[in-house]
């Protein structure tokens, strides 16, 4: 198995070569260059598995012996999903009306992150240590990346991360979960911006290929396939806990952001998996305006209640557009050059590709999200976050229409989200946790509008190569 970029420019990588990257070297993202199949009778077999034991056969297809012996792959998984409070790592809510709550969210930063991030971690590890190498990864993040990276890698003595997170546009407690952590590897910064403008740094960044080649800047973000890859065991286990027998389609509503799970849905489709999902989007995403017109027009970001997903440009559209036209690496170039003036024509094929896979429902704002929280609460006394909400809205005003089974994916705990929850009129939980995250002191650099943010992030880059090269020096 090897990698490919999605803009034809890099070929052959192992998977090694993709886990310590970024973008591409000519800017695409990186997918496999052969989807395996996936038989009903294999995928039967899986019925009954550990998480961990799911995430072993899923990652197998992908990771090669010669890239990660087994015995040092399960090892991994299993040393990820410890971490996690509940045993089977994803426990399912079977509420009221026929909704089916898959709770992704029991991790260290209680967010659906943290099953392909902790895993993700452990790879790190396992390469850097084996080589005795340091990395410097940068985190663009919408809310809950960031914590969950910084859980994955915090003490790392291998690794760096700088994250980059937009103030005053993600709750108070996300942003404590970074701003909190105090280990020396751990580098956050505020700024006065979307979630898009900052993921123009890191664009620049590596974008910049001799500079990332030299500093060995890697992503722990989904446009790294690992945390694709990963994500995946999420969609079969939740396909099997639906369906055990393997003989029914079912549909997935996944709460979206940037296009991490919908880019894991597609690809075990592609392998096979008889599935459909839904895009649970606010309306600060385009995907709604795209399926719709086949147009992708980007505009201004305002905050709301599932801070996540305001993103306008989801960057996995690029892996869904690849894939959807048949690998055209010459079309995504093209596509990729038009998001940069803010337009962007879908092809009429690669948009009814899409459609033949996904469907998106749009809250029409706040007041939805919180009608959905209350409602969850008043008929099953069950909390939701917000984003998950905007999945259970789907499923409250289209469940007459749907005919197959179906499961929401809940992307974050609710204790996250106190002030969405207060404001629908519902307990707000809490824990000891949260509490204190309060009280601990912060430490981060304010980054404001009109400043040069590459340079700054460059110039700390710079900085950590420099320290660890004198400590090696030692």
């Amino acid at each position: 198995m090897k990698y490919h970029s999605t803009r034809g420019g890099a070929r052959g990588l192992t998977f090694k070569d993709m886990l310590l990257s970024g973008y591409a070297c000519d800017g695409g993202m990186l997918l496999p260059e052969t989807i395996p199949a996936i038989s009903t009778d294999t995928l039967r077999s899986w019925a009954g598995l550990s998480y961990a034991e799911l995430a072993f056969k899923v990652a197998s297809c992908f990771i090669e012996e010669s890239d990660i012996p087994a015995v040092d792959l399960q090892a991994i998984f299993e040393k990820a999903y410890s971490t996690f409070s509940v045993p089977e790592v994803v426990p399912l809510a079977r509420l009221k009306d026929g909704l089916v709550v898959v709770e992704l969210f029991h991790g260290r930063s209680l967010a659906f992150k943290d099953l392909s991030l902790a895993c993700l971690g452990n790879f790190y590890n396992y390469f850097l240590t084996k080589e005795n190498r340091h990395m410097t990864l940068l985190v663009c993040t919408s809310g809950d990346t960031g914590s969950a990276a910084i859980e994955a890698v915090r003490g790392f003595d291998k690794v760096d991360i700088i994250v980059m997170l937009p103030r005053d546009r993600i709750t108070k407690l996300q942003e404590l979960m970074m701003t909190t952590v105090l280990d020396s590897n751990v580098h956050v910064y505020r700024m006065d911006g979307s979630s898009d403008d900052i993921d123009v740094v890191v664009r620049d960044l590596f974008a910049d290929v001799p500079f990332s080649q030299k500093h060995n800047l890697a992503s722990p973000s989904s446009l790294n396939f690992t945390r694709v890859l990963v994500q995946m065991v999420h969609i079969y286990y939740t396909y099997l806990q639906l369906c055990p027998s393997a003989d029914s389609e079912v549909e997935m509503v996944l709460p979206t952001g940037g296009g991490g799970n919908v880019t894991a849905g597609m690809l075990a489709r592609e392998m096979g998996l008889p599935a459909k999902f839904v895009c649970a989007v606010n309306d600060n995403n385009v995907l709604s305006h795209m399926m719709d017109t086949g147009e992708c027009k980007l505009g201004d970001v305002h905050v709301t209640l599932a801070p996540a997903m305001d993103i306008q440009f989801a960057y996995n559209l690029e892996r869904i557009w690849y894939l959807c036209s048949k690998g055209d690496s010459s079309l995504i170039k093209k596509v990729m050059k038009e998001v940069e003036t803010g337009t962007v024509n879908v092809p009429l094929y690669v948009l009814n590709a899409m459609k033949a896979a996904i469907k998106v429902y749009t809250v029409t704002g706040d007041e939805e999200i919180k009608t959905t929280l209350k409602r969850c609460w008043d008929e099953n006394q069950y909390n939701l976050c917000p984003h998950s909400a905007v999945g259970v809205a789907y499923y409250y005003n289209q469940k007459k229409d749907i005919k197959i089974p179906c499961a929401v994916l809940a992307t974050a705990s609710p204790l996250k989200f106190p002030d969405a929850i207060e404001a629908s009129g519902v307990p707000v939980p809490s824990s000891e946790r949260m509490r204190e995250l309060l009280d601990s002191p912060v430490r981060h650099i304010d980054l404001e509008k009109g400043e040069n943010w590459t340079a700054v992030v460059k110039a700390k880059v710079e900085e950590i190569s420099k320290l660890k090269t004198r400590v090696a020096d030692l």
